[in-house]
Order: structure tokens, then sequence, then C-alpha cells
């Protein structure tokens, strides 16, 4: 394992009896992570390289990005950074706005408390504010280090975790569903995810999909793994070739009220959009400790941080499912420390409206619609169209 104890090839997929099978394994992991790689360092430097006017402008052009118009006048956006270079997807959202006045929140899906990433975040910040002057970036930082961190690199920063978007109208206790499982474990398919810490619990369910970190031969020997492990071990998705497919928010909130507990195993990652929502359905929560802030709406009276081990995961949730807390409780106490951040984020991006000249009202409510509405992935040309096709519709006489 890494510093992070990330799981290794064994803990992910148990042992492989066969010599030919395991190596073929392993190859197929190598190439995935050396082909993985190369992507990425592409991908991470076009749009910084790419520019602003001429035929290469638009090279970057199908880009999958999310980006959620929070204001349309004045021009303010609300979209997701992350990874090695996390302003990569800015620059070029940038360069698509370059002549008009906007404001970007940049909401981080993987912890910014990381330094090397940070200090090099800060060029990227005053290489962009160079490029184009007409755009201010504001990072929503998940916890007071990240946002320490931005601010000491010349980042304008404030504290506001990403799960006050995650939607209690879809997460919420199901009275009429039994509870058949000691916990559930909603983890993609990645080795940051650490399902092995989970394998002692007695009845456990998981909820888990591949989006293409591991290769696919990995990701079904993995899922393989997790259907032989226990008669009283389930994965709720539906399996097609081997695979698992995704089900919808309300699936997904359904299996949350079949579980006494939800876990939270990895040790780097966001603030983990679903330790909100096993929240908001009123589940305690077993977690390891961790970077990247889910632990900001925990409460010491139905959540356990213990020690990365399956023994002490296992033991957690006897002691949680064994109290049998009230779910509404659960949620009660969540959804009042998730008003309050909501109500001073609101306040903020009033007050934002004012600075930048609106002359409309302030936000009379929560201006986010939840965490699957603002994920809307599309074509960095598509939001671009969609932005400029509004404002052409507002200047019509």
């Amino acid at each position: 394992m890494d510093r992070f104890r990330q799981e290794t090839f064994e803990e992910m997929v148990g042992p492989v009896h066969s010599p030919v099978e395991r190596l073929r394994l392993r190859i197929a992991l190598r190439a995935r992570n050396f082909l993985g790689k190369a992507r990425l360092s592409a991908a991470r430097r076009i749009p910084f390289l790419l520019p602003v006017h001429g035929p290469l402008r638009d090279l970057d052009a199908g880009m999958l990005v999310s980006v959620y118009a929070i204001c349309r006048d004045p021009l303010i956006l609300y979209t997701p950074i992350g990874g090695a270079r996390p302003l990569s997807t800015i620059a070029a959202i940038g360069r698509h706005l370059a002549k008009r006045r906007a404001t970007l929140l940049l909401s981080p899906n993987w912890t910014l408390e990381r330094p090397a990433v940070v200090a090099r975040m800060g060029e990227d910040i005053a290489w962009y504010g160079a490029r184009f002057p007409l755009h201010e970036l504001i990072f929503l930082c998940n916890t007071e280090e990240e946002r320490r961190l931005v601010a000491a690199v010349g980042g304008t920063a404030i504290v506001s975790n990403h799960n006050l978007m995650v939607s209690e109208e879809i997460f919420r206790p199901l009275p009429d569903v039994p509870v058949m499982f000691d916990a559930v474990y909603n983890g993609r398919i990645s080795h940051t995810k650490r399902h092995y810490l989970a394998l002692d619990i007695e009845r456990l369910v998981h909820i888990t999909v591949s989006i293409g970190e591991m290769p696919t031969a990995l990701a079904r020997a993995f899922v393989r793994r997790l259907q032989a492990q226990s008669p009283l071990h389930r994965i709720a998705n539906p399996i097609v070739g081997g695979m698992t497919a995704k089900l919808s928010a309300a699936e997904v909130n359904r299996v949350y009220n079949q579980a006494a507990v939800g876990l939270c195993l990895s040790a780097e990652e966001g603030a983990m959009y679903s330790s909100m929502e096993y929240l908001l359905a009123g589940l305690p929560i077993v977690s390891t400790p961790s970077l990247g802030g889910r632990d900001v709406f925990f409460d010491p009276d139905y959540c356990m941080i213990v020690e990365p081990e399956p023994v002490a995961i296992r033991r957690a949730v006897e002691r949680l499912r064994d109290r049998a807390i009230p779910r509404e409780e659960i949620r009660g106490r969540t959804l009042e420390k998730v008003r309050a951040g909501r109500l001073e984020l609101t306040a903020y991006l009033s007050a934002l409206k004012q600075r930048l000249g609106s002359g409309g009202p302030p936000f009379s409510q929560w201006p986010f619609q939840g965490a699957g509405t603002l994920m809307r992935w599309a074509t960095l040309r598509q939001h671009a169209r969609e932005i400029e096709a509004f404002r052409t519709t507002q200047e019509r006489p």
C-alpha cells in the first residue's frame, strides 16, 4: 500500500489461482495505468496551450464538462474541478467565454489538501488571470485547510462543502422498507475505495460501478470477488456481462434504507456525496480517517471514525446497528447543519450578484437543484452554445 493505504491488486481481486490469469490481469492493469497517465497528461496540458483565437481554438471543444448557470446576468457559473492540474477544464471553459464577463465558482471533486498540486495551481491561477481579465475565479473549498492552501497561492476561496448540494428530496428515510443488511457501501470500482475493509461485515450490500479507472478485465474480477465473498453479501446493481450497471438515485436511496449503517472507507477523495446521502437517508456512518471533507457534517453521536482495519470496521458497524438510532433524528440533525451552510452560501452569492452590478433581487431561495442536476455533463461546445443562446434571447428587442 502507499501512504494512503489504497487497495493492492490482491485486495481488489482476491486470490487468483491461475498463474496465467494472474499475469493477464497484471498486464491489463499496467497497460491501463500507462495509457491512462498518457491521456491524463495530454488532457491537463492541451487547454493551456491552445490559442484564444483562430482555427485551433476549438480543438478541445468536445471535452466533457459540467457547467451549471446559477445566474445568467451577471454570468455566474458553477463547475467541478479535480485531478493533478485542477484548472485544466477551467482553462478550456475560459477560452470559450473569453469575451464575456463571468464568475466561475470552482468546486473541488477531489481534495485540494495536496500542497504540491496547489502550488502548481497557483501558477495556473496567475496564468488564467493574465489571459482572461474579464473572469473571476472563486474556489468553494470543502475544508478550511483547502481554503488556506488556495489563499496562500493567490486564489480567492471560501469554505462551502459540496455536500450541501445533495438533495434531501431524493435521499430520505423510507418507513416501508425493511432493514436486511448490517451495512451498505456505495463506492465505485477503484483502488481508492478499499472495499476489502468491509468484507468481515456479516450482512453487507454494495453499490458499485466502474467509471473506467480499472481495466475491464480487472473490474470484472473485482465484481466476481464480491459475488463470491459470502451468501449474505449482495451487489445491489444489476450485473450485465460481468459488469455492474448504474442505479438511479431513487434506487440508490432504497438500497440505503435496506441497511443499518453507511460506510466511508477511502483515505483520500472529495467530500464524498454518498456520505451526505447516507445521513439524509437517516443512516449512521462508520468511516476511516480521511482527507477531503466528508466529516464536516459528521456528528459523534452517530458517526464513528475508526482505524482502517476490517475488524475495527465490523465492530463499529455492529455497535451502531445495535444502537438503532432513529433515522429521522439523524436526518433532522443533519438538515440543521445543511440549512445553516446553505443560508451562508446563499447570502454570499447574493452579495456577489450585487457586487457584479446586478439590478435583480438577491437570491430568495437555495439556487442549486441537487448534485445530480448540477453534474450535467455535456461537451464544452454545447455548454458554450447554450450560454450564448440565452444571451442572444435576452438581447432581442
